[in-house]
């Protein structure tokens, strides 16, 4: 893989990276008005919205997708670790801005690109 076109898949993944952070705070925003959503439901919406842009992306693109999947999960780990260095302090955004957070991403949306040929989708 040359460069540029790593590069370019970088650059495709950060609107994927960004949708990931702001559906989840989105979701845990709608959901908490209902019940009380904590740490750990926190974490599994950020697990699911990396699920889906990770299956969009294969959706969009069949046969970049899967790299596309992996630079959003990149991208919306390093907003997330951006966001842990500069707040005021460490503890602010609980277990969300944690390295399990960013490993729910990093895992999560190319685990979603891997499942849409497995469930029956022809990319």
């Amino acid at each position: 893989m040359s460069l540029r076109s790593l590069a370019l898949t970088l650059v495709t993944g950060i609107p994927g990276g960004a949708l990931i952070f702001m559906s989840m705070l989105m979701f845990r925003a709608l959901l908490s008005l209902v019940f009380d959503v904590g740490d750990a439901g926190t974490l599994v919406l950020l697990g699911a919205t990396s699920l889906v842009v990770g299956f969009l992306a294969r959706l969009a693109q069949p046969y970049h997708g899967m790299g596309t999947a992996m630079a959003s999960g990149l991208v919306a780990a390093a907003l997330l670790l951006g966001l842990r260095l500069f707040s005021p302090s460490p503890a602010a955004g609980g277990t969300i801005f944690t390295v399990i957070g960013m490993l729910i991403t990093i895992v999560c949306c190319p685990l979603g690109a891997w499942l849409l040929p497995r469930l029956g989708k022809k990319p």
